[in-house]
């Protein structure tokens, strides 16, 4: 399991990452640029964001972003929060009953 501090690492690195991608308008095929034409290196946040579609290769070395699937998945881990949620205050009322019950 991920500690909160390299979600918080990852998450910054996928925010960078994003914008070098937006700032040089690399967003479709015919504008996809070089890893190195961004200021960026191989590393496993971008092949992750690649595996996942949000970054697609359109050629030798030049890729792309894919807005589409980077907004669908920023929505996606708001629902993952909230099943957390309600299982945190699940184990806290069973365990609240389970101490009530043993006295």
């Amino acid at each position: 399991m991920r500690t909160a501090a390299s979600i918080a690492l990852t998450t910054r690195f996928e925010s960078q990452i994003i914008n070098a991608f937006r700032t040089e308008r690399a967003v479709s095929g015919p504008t996809a640029r070089r890893l190195r034409d961004l200021g960026l290196k191989e590393s496993r946040v971008l092949r992750e964001l690649v595996t996942t579609s949000v970054i697609r290769k359109a050629g030798p070395e030049r890729y792309f972003l894919d807005e589409g699937v980077w907004a669908a998945r920023r929505h996606a881990p708001a629902s993952h929060l909230i099943l957390v949620v309600v299982a945190v205050f699940l184990s806290l009322g069973l365990g609240a009953l389970y101490l009530n019950f043993r006295q």
